[in-house]
């Protein structure tokens, strides 16, 4: 199951995919994904974010999976 924290002062939400360490990151706008050694997704940070603007970077995020398929 993700963990999902946000950090209102610093405006980051990040969701914790997995326990795994990260050994690779992608960058996209104020979006960074980590990968664990297989290549799976195991952190996922948005920047800037308040919970107005959080629909808007949703999209974002979805569009960059599929992508990525």
């Amino acid at each position: 199951m993700p963990k999902i924290n946000y950090d209102q002062e610093a405006g980051i939400l990040s969701i914790k995919i997995s326990n795994k360490k990260s050994v690779d990151s992608d960058v996209q706008k104020n979006i960074v994904i980590d990968y664990d050694k297989d290549g799976d997704v195991a952190k996922i940070d948005i920047m800037n974010v308040n919970l107005n603007d959080f629909k808007k970077e949703k999209n974002c995020l979805e569009s960059f999976f599929v992508s990525k398929k």
